[in-house]
């Protein structure tokens, strides 16, 4: 990313964003809660340089693993909101998880602040070519066979994959046997391999083989088609509204976190948001950079996790 962009982009930030004497003093820590490599920990290392650049400190990738998120997320809901320990990570641990399980080391919103959305992320329904299918109504169709019972794989247990496999197998009626896996790239392996007939998965971690024409994509799990795949159709336009799986990257710090540091950082991340480098480099992955302000993020929160504890609750999902 050039110097000058970013430097322009400091400069453009608003006044009030920029004059906070005193912070950051020292390295931002930026956990991210999956292992590197992985779509989430792609997405803090795009916007890290840019912060780091418009902060005036180094912002330091921590990766920290396990639990679907819960225990990255818990390190910053127990951390000083001191506004050097931030989190960077996916909707599940904030809005999916918490309904799926009665141990929940902290509470959401009460435990952390919301300070943006920063990437959106569709899911994508794949199937393997041997399957003999190119679309939704094809699928269906196959499905309708007496008899006919199809295994899909997502990305882990309680995930949004995993609850969008359950909304598809809801919302049709069809016969499907949930296989989680531990991450998309294993459960990818198996549909390539013949174990699994599908898959739902963040269009990322598909994107490859979908145009090599190793595997089949049937629909977007969005709102709008992707411009990478602007021939899928969405679940909507094939007559599946309810069947809505856009996975989000966020980033919250600790409850408490003083106001000024909020807006900065959100002013940042906005600039940030706006930059061809992270924009393209998002795209490049399937992805869209995003921004949402902090009030907005929050309302966010509360929606999603009653949509999705509605799923939770009908598929009857949980991990204790």
């Amino acid at each position: 990313m050039h110097r000058r962009q970013l430097l322009a982009a400091a400069a453009a930030l608003p006044v009030t964003a920029r004059a906070q004497p005193g912070w950051p003093s020292r390295p931002i820590r930026l956990i991210v809660p999956f292992p590197p490599g992985g779509p989430n920990d792609l997405v803090a290392r795009l916007y890290a340089q840019p912060l780091s650049a418009m902060l005036g400190q180094p912002v330091v990738i921590e990766n920290r693993p396990g639990a679907g998120g819960v225990l990255g997320v818990d390190a910053v809901a127990k951390a000083p909101p001191d506004g050097h320990t931030l989190v960077l990570t996916s909707s599940g641990a904030l809005v999916i998880i918490p309904h799926v399980t009665a141990t929940m080391p902290y509470r959401v919103p009460q435990d952390l602040t919301p300070i943006s959305i920063v990437t959106l992320v569709p899911e994508a329904l794949v199937a393997a070519p041997s399957l003999g299918v190119t679309d939704l109504a094809g699928l269906l169709a196959l499905a309708r066979r007496p008899g006919t019972r199809l295994a899909i794989g997502t990305a882990g247990a309680a995930g949004i994959s995993h609850l969008a496999a359950e909304m598809l197998r809801l919302q049709t009626g069809m016969e499907l046997t949930v296989v989680p896996y531990r991450g998309g790239a294993p459960a990818v392996t198996d549909l390539l391999g013949g174990q699994i007939q599908l898959l739902f998965a963040d269009l990322p971690v598909v994107l490859a083989h979908l145009r090599s024409g190793a595997l089949h994509a049937l629909a977007l799990a969005s709102t709008a088609r992707s411009p990478l795949l602007p021939d899928l159709p969405t679940t909507s336009e094939a007559g599946l509204p309810e069947i809505l799986a856009d996975n989000w990257y966020s980033l919250l710090g600790p409850a408490g976190l003083p106001g000024a540091i909020v807006e900065r950082l959100s002013a940042a991340l906005k600039a940030a948001s706006e930059m061809p480098a992270v924009r393209d480099g998002l795209r490049e992955q399937g992805a869209a950079a995003h921004w949402t302000s902090p009030d907005a993020f929050a309302a966010t929160i509360v929606t999603e996790s009653a949509r999705w504890r509605r799923t939770a609750e009908a598929a009857g999902i949980r991990i204790d």
